[in-house]
């Protein structure tokens, strides 16, 4: 630590002896600086902390004293947490230059092991991440988060502390998802941090998945014809070759109903279809909505694709990738504007309706295309988590 890390500090602390009570110096540290309320805040936390250890079979020693330091560098103010991570070569993300009080998180982390010497992985890792979360938690990370939120003292600044502190009492991964959720909604209004945008995927993968365990045909392979299909939650294209894409599909919507089309010959068919040659897999998804359903695609999201595998001895046209192949598929709102464009070559659509997802569940169901009901449910559920 340079001298002006020290200086800075010493404005606040006094130096910690290790025969010192640690909650008896913060007490003292906190009162000096005339911020007994974030103290009698931490002391709440510790002791939600400790309680919600015991449920979940945690070290209850460690999430009391998460609970007590979590919070000890914000007797800085904003701009002292950056010079102070500037002076301590602590990484600050733009997003933390925007909202620097969120710095607090690793600079109390830094203190915690710095200047009281402790070193339990677990500690140190729940405070990192007790206002921001990240990607990976452990149960500490998640009990120390949940005590935070659920110590807050107005419910009416936070109106998701009620159903918050509901759900912890059988699991905090459903309390965090409460938060998550809350958050998400506000989002155009607030500076996301990336390590909740982090976490925020992996508890919406986390979901996905346990729906996709329940869903009888898309969670097993799908034969198509030739073609073996698999599918696989995603999301972000990092996670795929974008090359290998050949074919796009998309659970389509208007509003909160979605949009079901069935062929001539009775068929109900999944909206999309192969990629010309040369073409975006965009630009075919445009094409394959304003030929299918008479539609201008107003937006999409991926949330996954099929992996497929094809027996055939050549692709079904020339240009494609064989015998690995992937489907891209993706949800949207749609708007329709005329009948079906019905091209020759194409798929010809007869029927193009606007229907609940129980009843476009039910319809696809009813016909023997499990595979297509269960394409709709997952895509409509992820749609509602995003």
């Amino acid at each position: 630590m340079n001298n002006i890390a020290q200086q800075l500090l010493a404005q606040y602390l006094e130096p910690y002896h290790p025969e010192q009570s640690i909650p008896d110096y913060l007490e003292y540290t906190f009162d000096k600086n005339h911020q007994q309320d974030t103290w009698q805040h931490s002391l709440n936390v510790a002791k939600q902390a400790v309680m919600l250890a015991e449920r979940y079979g945690a070290d209850q020693h460690t999430a009391q004293y998460a609970g007590y330091l979590h919070d000890l560098s914000t007797l800085l103010t904003d701009h002292e947490k950056v010079i102070l991570a500037e002076q301590l070569e602590i990484e600050i993300l733009a997003e933390e230059r925007q909202v620097p009080y969120v710095l607090h998180q690793k600079l109390s982390s830094w203190l915690a092991a710095e200047w009281f010497g402790l070193d339990e992985p677990d500690l140190l890792s729940a405070i990192t991440c007790h206002t921001t979360l990240q990607a990976e938690l452990g149960t500490m990370d998640k009990i120390l988060f949940v005590a935070d939120k659920c110590s807050w003292a107005s419910e009416d600044s936070a109106p998701f502390i009620h159903q918050m502190k509901s759900a912890a009492e059988h699991s905090l991964d459903d309390a965090i998802v409460v938060y998550l959720d809350y958050i998400w909604q506000q989002r155009e209004q607030m500076v996301l941090h990336p390590w909740l945008k982090a976490a925020k995927a992996a508890f919406d993968m986390k979901q996905t998945g346990q729906l996709l365990s329940t869903l009888p045909a898309l969670s097993q392979p799908i034969s198509w014809g030739p073609v073996t299909a698999r599918f696989q939650p995603i999301t972000s294209l990092d996670e795929i070759d974008i090359a290998q894409i050949s074919n796009i599909s998309i659970v389509p919507m208007v509003g909160d109903q979605v949009v079901i089309m069935q062929l001539e010959d009775g068929r109900w068919e999944l909206p999309g279809g192969t990629l010309e040659e040369g073409e975006h897999y965009v630009t075919a998804l445009e094409r394959e909505v304003m030929e299918e359903m008479g539609a201008t695609l107003i937006d999409y999201y991926v949330f996954g694709y099929f992996q497929c595998i094809s027996s055939a001895e050549t692709p079904y046209r020339s240009y494609i990738p064989h015998p690995s192949f992937i489907r891209l598929t993706v949800y949207g709102q749609v708007q329709l504007n005329h009948q079906p464009l019905n091209p020759p070559d194409g798929e010809q659509v007869s029927v193009v309706d606007v229907v609940s997802i129980e009843e476009a569940i039910k319809r696809l169901s009813a016909t023997g295309r499990q595979d297509l009901a269960d394409f709709y449910q997952i895509g409509y559920d992820i749609s509602l988590r995003s």
